[in-house]
């Protein structure tokens, strides 16, 4: 037995007689593994951990706790191209590929077809097995429909199913997945962990990293958590009772706007499209100084509706801001009244450093709520004082959705349009940027309307839920 395997016994019941088997299974291994971005803050520190192959094991840990890290080293993208490491990483002969938190940052090509075909023409394929690997991986991940549409034209979750299906193309062993379900609604996350746990039985190595846990009960082999520097894997028992408490389901209930509430936005006759219909609205009013949630399948047409408001996307009929319409509306002061949170933090960022963002937006605040001394004690209370001098694209997804928000509440609208506020950010981390919002939103009056698939930490913040199906926007209770 080499020494990148461990025995396992396992017995059963032949003809009566109690039969023990010893099984060899392969291990990725990490002995005293330790890395860090500038030599001084050490992000890993002296690892050792034996992730099984053949098994799907899910990380969790609190944002910018290193996970995103671990998947890159596993992925052999550090220390090549960032970083600092000590220690040993092996991987028992397997070939990985990643699939990075933000989908649309790893596509080269336009379409799916194009960046599937791509991808596997660098593996030297011929025309007759590469077709072959296209049809197999757009069957598994089910997007036919998408197979030929611009990429940049698809909803977040979408990006992340065409993602996993160039992952399935290239037929690796190992599959590793960062926050690979934080733009997916509810049944396609469970629709890709099935997916995800039929490619295990398969025999792959599928290593997920995750702050929502429901829909891994039964699935999930290992569980790792990281815990300050270092990384623990939980006792099965633990395991099973952490996701069996993701299992609990909560009820939420919102109020129904008033007849006589004040609106911020009205949509008569309105038509958006991209590709094709998405929304065929006759007539919606959005409530001001509230927070709505909206609700929605991937590629209902949710960013459409934000990108239409903020008039970056066509539409016909009538939107009005206070009774104005924006079509009619010079779009920089429009703009610097209603603002949009992408659902890409990295979309957002103009500058390197985290420092240079923040005194950008300092440039051109308005307002007297976010001073100076307020946002240093707001830099602390999200726990990105200390990343000050860091490159922007280097912080976690997390780290990177906090100081987007933080960065275009300074930057002080009447309006935002928050796009997945809470993707990759734990419970905790949660919560802070749901108080910071807020508080910035009775400071200032502000009406916030907010995309997610995600309710568990969400709901209780919102004042209305708008449900975004067949072309259609409408209130409801629930």
């Amino acid at each position: 037995m080499d020494n990148a395997s461990e025995g396992k016994t396992k017995d059963f019941t032949s003809s009566g007689i109690l039969l023990t088997i010893f099984l060899v299974t392969k291990l990725i291994k990490l002995n005293n593994l330790t890395f860090s971005y500038d030599k001084e803050n050490q992000i890993l520190t002296d690892i050792n951990l034996k992730i099984p192959t053949g098994e799907f094991s899910l990380l969790v840990g609190p944002t910018g706790c290193g996970k995103s890290t671990l998947l890159k080293i596993l992925a052999d993208l550090y220390p090549k191209f960032a970083g600092h490491l000590s220690g040993t990483v092996t991987l028992a002969g397997l070939k990985s590929a990643m699939m990075f938190q933000s989908a649309g940052e790893q596509f080269t090509m336009a379409t799916p077809r194009e960046e599937i075909i791509f991808a596997l023409e660098n593996l030297c394929l011929t025309k007759a097995q590469y077709e072959k690997r296209l049809n197999e991986a757009v069957q598994f991940a089910q997007i036919d429909y998408l197979l030929d549409q611009k990429i940049n034209t698809m909803s977040g979750g979408e990006q992340q199913r065409v993602a996993l299906a160039v992952l399935i193309a290239m037929n690796v062993d190992l599959f590793l997945l960062d926050e690979p379900f934080a733009s997916c609604d509810p049944a396609a996350r469970k629709f890709l962990i099935a997916k995800l746990a039929h490619l295990r039985d398969q025999g792959k190595t599928i290593i997920v990293s995750d702050h929502v846990l429901s829909g891994y009960e039964g699935i999930c082999d290992n569980l790792f958590q990281f815990q300050g520097k270092k990384i623990v894997q939980l006792a099965p028992e633990e395991k099973e009772q952490l996701l069996q408490k993701s299992m609990m389901a909560a009820s939420y209930s919102f109020a129904l706007p008033e007849q006589n509430e004040q609106n911020c936005f009205t949509l008569q006759n309105t038509r958006i499209y991209q590709n094709r219909l998405l929304l065929k609205q006759e007539n919606l009013k959005i409530v001001a100084g509230k927070t709505t949630l909206i609700t929605g399948a991937n590629g209902v047409g949710k960013t459409s509706l934000f990108n239409a408001l903020t008039k970056m996307l066509p539409y016909s009929g009538s939107i009005t801001y206070h009774n104005q319409e924006i079509n009619k509306l010079a779009t920089r002061k429009y703009l610097l009244k209603v603002g949009q949170i992408f659902q890409s933090a990295s979309d957002q960022f103009i500058n390197v450093s985290v420092a240079d963002e923040i005194n950008l937006s300092k440039k051109h605040r308005t307002n007297s709520f976010f001073t100076d001394e307020k946002i240093n004690e707001t830099l602390s209370y999200l726990e990105l004082d200390s990343l000050l001098d860091h490159v922007v694209y280097s912080l976690s997804g997390g780290q990177q959705k906090k100081l987007q928000i933080l960065l275009m509440l300074i930057s002080d609208q009447d309006v935002l349009l928050i796009d997945e506020p809470l993707s990759g950010l734990d419970a905790v981390s949660a919560g802070k940027v749901m108080t910071l919002l807020r508080k910035s939103q009775k400071a200032r009056n502000q009406t916030l309307l907010i995309i997610s698939h995600e309710l568990t930490n969400l709901a209780d913040w919102c004042d209305y839920h708008l449900v975004f199906q067949e072309q259609h926007l409408s209130y409801t209770n629930k």
